[in-house]
This record gives structure tokens, sequence and C-alpha cells, in this order.
């Protein structure tokens, strides 16, 4: 994916702490959990869904239960109607891992959120983004999202598409160090999606902090102020 923390070395890795973070889902009450099973089962499940999916409740609660229920992987576009995902590369990366001819997904549907709804329109020129985890820990990712584009806050966002995939010829990106986790998984083969959920800027749970950077400004900056903006009542 376009520039992200994985340009960051050393003492960049520190400003994680304190990165945006998703409160931890509630424990669902049974009626909750088995209509999402019961909608997962007829509309998920059987692979091949042409239709766009409203799912049960809202989508933001529901795409996170389903990426902890199901071997299911992520990606995020404004195209309706994808039959196939076909390997392609659309922007260089800062390593080989991100700037390789592949379908990129993510087992984290609030990341693959971001690439749906995001706006390049007149005045954009890039993005700076990520989810991280300690190995082991998918329950507490932190993310950033930060621009560099002329376009007002209010034209950032747009309405798209969050596809689901099966996992198998995936690869997931190896952990940084040994001891960050992205979300980034890989697949040099066409990849057919499974299903779509529309999705809209109000399903987004990081509007409010989106940041802005400059095509000359340091990562370990860039970080600095998403960090900052975290910590605003």
């Amino acid at each position: 994916m376009p520039t992200t923390l994985r340009s960051v070395a050393g003492a960049g890795l520190h400003a994680l702490l304190r990165l945006p973070r998703l409160p931890e889902l509630p424990p669902l009450d049974l009626a909750t959990h088995r209509e999402y099973e019961e909608f997962t089962r007829s509309y998920v499940d059987p692979p091949g869904s042409r239709e766009g999916l409203q799912p049960p409740r809202q989508t933001m609660t529901y795409v996170r239960w389903l990426a902890s229920h199901r071997q299911v992987l992520f990606h995020g576009s404004q195209r309706d109607s994808i039959s196939e995902l076909r390997p392609d590369r659309e922007s260089d990366d800062s390593t080989a891992f991100g700037s390789q001819r592949a379908v990129f997904a993510t087992d984290d549907p609030v990341w693959a959120m971001w690439f749906a709804l995001l706006t390049r329109g007149q005045g954009f020129r890039s993005t700076r983004n990520g989810v991280w985890s300690i190995p082991g820990d998918t329950q507490h990712q932190q993310y950033f999202f930060s621009v560099d584009s002329d376009q007002p806050d209010a034209e950032l966002l747009t309405h798209g598409w969050l596809y689901m995939l099966s996992r198998d010829g995936f690869t997931a990106e190896p952990a940084v160090a040994g001891l960050l986790q992205s979300g980034q998984w890989v697949n040099p083969n066409p990849v057919r999606p499974v299903a779509r959920i529309a999705v809209a800027p109000a399903d987004f749970p990081f509007t409010s902090i989106i940041g802005r950077h400059s095509g000359s400004e340091s990562m370990f900056r860039t970080l600095w102020n998403a960090r900052t903006a975290s910590c605003r009542p």
C-alpha cells in the first residue's frame, strides 16, 4: 500500500505508543451472535455473491466480528461489482514486500475501509496510513491515516465497497523486527471476491483524526501528529 509506517525504523517505532486505537468490541448478546452467523452463512460463506450486502446492525461492528470469526481478508475499493482482483501495483512502497505485483488485502477491515472511502480527487498527492499490532495480539491494533491533499476535509471520503476474500493463496507480511505486525497480505494470483459490502464515511471510525502531511515531512513527524491527535479530548 502507499507510503506507510514500514518506512520508519529505530526511534520512529516508539511513536506507535498511543497511536489511535479502537475500543474493544463488547461481548455480543446471543441474539446478535446468531444473527451474524445466519447472515454470514447465507451470504458470505457461499462464495461469489454478486449483490452488495447490507449486514445486520452496524456495519463496523459486523465486519470486526467477521474478521475474528472467519478466515477472510478485506480489500477496499470505490469500484463496484469487481468480479476478479488481478495482481497489480498502482504506486511504489518503501519495501520490497509492499512494492511487489500482487493482489493486496488485509485482515483488518478498518484499514481496508480507508482505501474504500478515500477520494483521490483534484489536489490529492499521497496518503500515509497503517495498522500495527504486536504479533498474536490483533485485538489492540493501532492506526494512523494522513493525506497530502488540497481537498477540504469534507471531500476526503466518499462511498465505497469493502470486498471479502478467502485467505487461500495469500501470504502475510513478516513482522517488522519481529516486534510489529502489519495487516498486509499479498497473493500473486488473481482472486475472486466472496462478497462485498457497501460502506460510507459514517462507517469509518477515525474520520475526526485524519491527519495532513506534506511531501517533505518526515514519517516520524506524521506519526507524531497522529499520536497527538489521538490524545485530544
